[in-house]
């Protein structure tokens, strides 16, 4: 009877966990898998790059699988599985690159494949990653004075012709990039460091809008420096570009490879 109290308890936390079955013993079919791979990059205002791959796995009934022997490779390097970390609300294993060799580029392809627990190697796709934003594509100024509308502009940002039409169209692939601008008061100290920053929980001081292809502008509005969040002394400007290639059968419906490049400047806010 107390074995049966002890092990009501593990089998409901592991329930909670949203661990599936599958993580445990041989898994040969990959009909039985939802893999969703995301490769990123992300440059600071600064100029700091931070480069992330990550793959998660998951079961038709959209549970985790964390199953040691099944390896997901990038170009043939494989990423490793981190268990995660488990509490009451769940544990959320991936795998991730952890070779800091490996350095993800701009404008190159990757090559996914997931080895399965007897060995059986399947491709799960190759992506290219998006190039780098020159100053040519998009510069905005490094100050804005409050009381005048800010117009940004940028070039080629999203390409689109009939020939990326058609290529997209052929390998399941979509894109989209936006732009997103925030407000921020940032204090700083005698040698211009951030010590303290403060953003804002009010929507309105948040914008988004879609880029397109070509030559495009962007006019934020004076009403927009005024308020709600009025006392602000820097704007901080994201071009976040994903593109999505679906993996195909004999995976599961929502398998992908995701690539994701983000690009964060800094206009200060003048009086």
């Amino acid at each position: 009877m107390l074995l049966r109290i002890l092990l009501f308890p593990i089998s409901l936390l592991f329930i909670r966990c949203g661990q599936s079955p599958l993580s445990a013993g041989g898994v040969v079919d990959p009909s039985l898998l939802q893999i969703n791979v995301i490769i990123s990059r992300s440059v600071s205002e600064d100029g700091e790059v931070n480069e992330r791959i990550e793959a998660f796995v998951r079961d038709a009934d959209k549970k985790t699988i964390a199953n040691p022997q099944i390896q997901i490779k990038v170009n043939g390097k494989a990423l490793v599985l981190n268990s995660g970390s488990s509490n009451y609300y769940g544990a959320y294993p991936h795998y991730q690159l952890s070779d800091r060799s490996f350095v993800t580029k701009a404008n190159v392809a990757y090559t996914f494949t997931v080895v399965l627990t007897n060995g059986t190697e399947y491709s799960l796709g190759t992506i290219q990653t998006q190039p780098d934003v020159s100053p040519v594509q998009f510069s905005p100024p490094s100050s804005h004075y409050r009381l005048q509308p800010l117009t940004l502009k940028w070039y080629d940002l999203e390409p689109d012709n009939w020939f990326v039409r058609l290529w997209k169209s052929w390998q399941g692939e979509t894109s989209a990039t936006e732009l997103k601008l925030s407000k921020s008061r940032r204090t700083r100290d005698e040698w211009n460091n951030t010590y303290e920053e403060q953003g804002s929980v009010n929507e309105a001081d948040y914008l988004t809008t879609f880029v397109g292809s070509g030559s495009e502008t962007y006019t934020v509005p004076v009403s927009y420096f005024q308020g709600p969040l009025a006392q602000f002394n820097t704007l901080i400007v994201i071009i976040d570009a994903e593109k999505q290639l679906d993996i195909k059968k004999p995976f599961l419906e929502g398998s992908s490879i995701t690539s994701r490049r983000i690009n964060t400047y800094q206009i200060e806010v003048t009086n």
